[in-house]
């Protein structure tokens, strides 16, 4: 087993214990521990989306169903990686957990060779979408450290406003904004304003007012 596959934690959440224990098995054969949960709350009530996770997730559970946990999951977790295992689903269910996210559906009686190559390709998504996120987050977090004016200006960069245009926008020397534009590359510990704005489109990061 890969360090990368290391790195991100397991769970399998299913009401049915045999189940629980059936994919706890398997996993472990192969390396892989597993934490077991018998319902969603019982999980959200453990998991607080600051690691990389892939889920193995039953569909029909009492009180909240897997789907609904997806949407739980998506809200705040986004990057987490769930492996549907159901005997209850239906194309259109497939269909529609994988556009939410999900990695794959499997319908039971599954192949167990199946699971675990799925289950290993979904623990790998797991730590990419996870580092993607901390990317995001981190990138989010020095764009919110500026000041409102330095903001205000890297949104009119980021449209690709020369700092010229800027100068004359908003009522100040071009020297100005050069400056302002320096410090921005500075508190953001950026490489150029150009990688500063790729990061800010790739990441999806909001230039605040």
């Amino acid at each position: 087993m890969t360090a990368s596959l290391a790195a991100a934690s397991v769970y399998v959440v299913d009401d049915d214990e045999e189940v629980r224990e059936s994919v706890a098995w398997l996993l472990g054969s192969i390396g892989l521990q597993t934490t077991c949960f018998e319902s969603a709350t019982a999980f959200l009530e453990h998991y607080d989306g600051e690691h990389a996770a892939c889920v193995i997730l039953d569909v029909r559970m009492p009180l909240m169903s897997g789907t609904r946990l997806q949407e739980e999951l998506v809200a705040f977790a986004p990057h987490v990686a769930i492996v549907f295992v159901s005997a209850h689903g239906d194309i259109k269910m497939s269909v529609r957990t994988i556009q939410r996210g999900a990695v794959d559906f499997l319908e039971k009686p599954y192949d167990p060779q199946q699971l675990l190559d799925v289950v290993q390709g979904a623990i790998v998504a797991a730590q990419e979408r996870f580092a993607e996120h901390q990317r995001r987050r981190d990138v989010q977090a020095k764009v919110d450290s500026l000041t409102p004016r330095e903001r205000e200006i890297l949104r009119m960069v980021v449209e690709g406003i020369p700092s010229q245009n800027i100068s004359r926008r908003l009522e100040m020397s071009v020297k100005t904004v050069d400056v302002h534009r320096a410090r921005i590359k500075a508190k953001t510990d950026a490489d150029s304003i150009n990688t500063l704005v790729r990061d800010i489109l790739r990441y999806g990061a909001i230039v605040r007012e």
